[in-house]
């Protein structure tokens, strides 16, 4: 009787253990590219040899058409997939994205994939111009060509690659997805009025995507406003809610957001962050002073954003350059986080080969 006792003890400790988040995998860390997959084959192998060389997991990008050049890069011009007309596909750009996922497994590194860019929407891409904005999110009409954008992405493509499997069936490829990178961060209140709109989204990847290894992330929003009640709702077909922190006011919400998402049986992941901050011992403490913020929660976390050739000091500049300057920081850094045992969450599933 005590012997039994005591196994029911231990089952019932192990089972609030797991759905606590104990027994996870080690932490983990990635970066950010959002146009990887039209560098040169010489500099896209450059930035995935040293994102291995850095014991970084996965690589996020995301399928949204762009001009050549890229951050002073010698990246390729690469079209939307709905240049030509809304429902009207090309896939070049999935073709260079298949390209890239082969390259990256072979590095050990997966791919975060977006299906779409709010930036491309308001810089008046082809939906912005026929539905507007706003429009993009609420027409009936530009939520159905969405879905279907979806669909096509996920399901109707095919990796030629990869015995022509569509990306819904490459778990070994890709770690997740997300329907948009930052939806609505251009207006907090339209965002906070329609955040059924990311997990409706959410539910369109995943009628496309059997395999729940394949997670499905927000997209992340600004900072604290990433974490909202409604992404921990079981209603709600998010997996991971993905923040974006540029204020390095992590402590200002990271531990109730954790909390939350351990108790929903969800995930949270530090998706974009960078540091403003110059070249040199300034930006080496900046760099050290955000990740020990973020390795205190235990959560994974991406780099905004590395690049292959020297920093161009474009905008809002927080790229570094692999093998350039800061980048043993960051790299010494990634594999510090790699480190860190008993993680948050286990993502040990979907970072799976």
């Amino acid at each position: 009787m005590i012997m039994l006792r005591l196994g029911t003890l231990t089952l019932s400790f192990f089972l609030l253990a797991l759905l606590k988040g104990a027994f996870a995998a080690n932490s983990f860390a990635g970066a950010n590219n959002y146009y990887a997959y039209a560098l040169p084959e010489s500099d896209r192998i450059t930035l995935l040899d040293g994102m291995q060389a850095a014991g970084m997991k996965v690589l996020r990008t995301w399928v949204s058409g762009q001009s050549a050049g890229q951050k002073g890069s010698d990246s390729v011009a690469v079209p939307d997939l709905e240049a030509n007309g809304i429902g009207n596909y090309d896939d070049t750009i999935l073709n260079l994205i298949d390209q890239l996922m082969v390259d990256a497994h072979a590095r050990g590194i997966k791919l975060l994939i977006g299906m779409y860019d709010q930036n491309s929407l308001q810089a008046g891409d082809i939906y912005g111009s026929t539905y507007g904005v706003e429009g993009f999110y609420t027409n009936a009409d530009a939520i159905n060509a969405f879905n279907q954008r979806i669909t096509h992405i996920l399901n109707i493509h095919k990796n030629t690659l990869l015995e022509d499997q569509p990306w819904s069936e490459l778990g070994g490829y890709v770690f997740g997805y997300e329907a948009q990178n930052e939806p609505m961060i251009f207006d907090q209140s339209f965002y906070l009025d329609h955040l059924s709109w990311i997990c409706n989204s959410a539910l369109q990847i995943r009628n496309n995507v059997g395999d729940t290894d394949q997670l499905i992330f927000t997209g992340g929003g600004s900072a604290a406003s990433s974490v909202q009640s409604t992404f921990f709702s079981s209603s709600c077909a998010i997996d991971v809610i993905a923040v974006h922190d540029y204020n390095d006011d992590y402590d200002s919400f990271m531990s109730s957001a954790v909390s939350q998402a351990q108790t929903a049986r969800k995930k949270l992941i530090v998706e974009e962050w960078g540091s403003l901050a110059p070249s040199g011992s300034a930006r080496t403490a900046n760099l050290e002073s955000n990740v020990q913020k973020i390795n205190n929660y235990k959560v994974p976390w991406f780099y905004w954003e590395l690049i292959t050739n020297p920093d161009p000091g474009e905008g809002q500049d927080y790229e570094i350059e692999v093998n350039g300057a800061d980048w043993d920081t960051i790299s010494s850094l990634s594999e510090t986080t790699a480190a860190i045992t008993n993680a948050a969450f286990d993502f040990s599933a979907s970072l799976a080969l």
